[in-house]
């Protein structure tokens, strides 16, 4: 592929992603799900493109959804963890014992979620987040909770990249060849 097509279809991909993460303000019944499907797409330039572009892809949408998206949590969640994780996802595989991967994975997903809670609550005063997890008893269960909601995304995420690896890559590079 030649640098103007990797740079067009960055280009693409950024300007998909961000819709979708404008789309969270649209349609509240997915409101993390729209950023973590902002972040597979940019997952798929990682892979028609390299990871240089997807970098940039991410920063510009991380920087454009702060500014434009209505909920700094959503736009937090996106920064903070559902953007970058699929690429990270990727290098901390090659790791060669699994469990090891998996204690890093969660590691890492703890360490964003308390990243995301206090700025929330410290920098942003979201009354939503303070008033729901004022009560000290609800966190270890909501945390025990997110820990399984991660595990789970993150399966998603291992079917996702085979299928695309597998049948959607070959397509997506079919058709950017005939440009």
């Amino acid at each position: 592929m030649k640098k103007s097509q990797k740079i067009a279809c960055g280009g693409l991909i950024t300007a998909l992603a961000i819709v979708l993460m404008i789309s969270s303000n649209l349609i509240p019944s997915l409101l993390f799900s729209l950023p973590a499907l902002a972040g597979m797409v940019i997952y798929t330039l990682s892979v028609v493109s390299g990871g240089g572009y997807a970098l940039i892809s991410y920063a510009a949408v991380s920087l454009l959804s702060f500014f434009f998206c209505g909920s700094k949590a959503v736009s937090l969640c996106f920064i903070l963890f559902l953007g970058y994780y699929p690429l990270l996802k990727k290098q901390i595989e090659k790791l060669r014992s699994r469990l090891a991967a998996y204690i890093v994975k969660l590691l890492v997903f703890n360490a964003a979620a308390a990243a995301v809670y206090a700025l929330l609550t410290f920098v942003f005063s979201s009354p939503v987040f303070t008033r729901w997890l004022g009560e000290k008893w609800l966190i270890i269960p909501l945390i025990f909770a997110l820990n399984i909601v991660f595990l789970l995304f993150d399966i998603c995420l291992t079917m996702f990249f085979k299928k695309y690896e597998k049948i959607i890559y070959n397509i997506v590079t079919k058709l950017i060849g005939r440009f």
